[in-house]
């Protein structure tokens, strides 16, 4: 029981977690800019998801690997807008 309450708690924060890039990737579509947005950031956090993404598969944790899966997924579409929408998408701001 207790295994099966720790994978729902797992898997509602990876939907907390993943959902929180969507309000910018839609931010990005609907304005067509994305030159608020820091491509190290988002370089940054992918590197980190699928490390993740590794050390889920390692563990054999199915909600490591989907939820981490997800938010690579989604930051690889937030760095493809940030590329497509920004002016100078490598010229960070100091």
């Amino acid at each position: 029981m207790v295994d099966l309450l720790l994978t729902f708690i797992g898997f509602m924060a990876t939907c907390f977690a993943v959902s929180s890039t969507l309000p910018q990737i839609v931010k990005a579509i609907r304005t067509k800019k994305s030159d608020d947005v820091s491509i190290r950031f988002i370089l940054i956090l992918i590197i980190g998801l699928m490390l993740w993404v590794i050390y889920g598969i390692g563990k054999d944790d199915i909600v490591l690997i989907l939820g981490n899966s997800a938010g690579m997924g989604l930051n690889i579409c937030l760095l493809f807008l940030k590329v497509k929408y920004s002016i100078k998408p490598l010229k960070e701001d100091a």
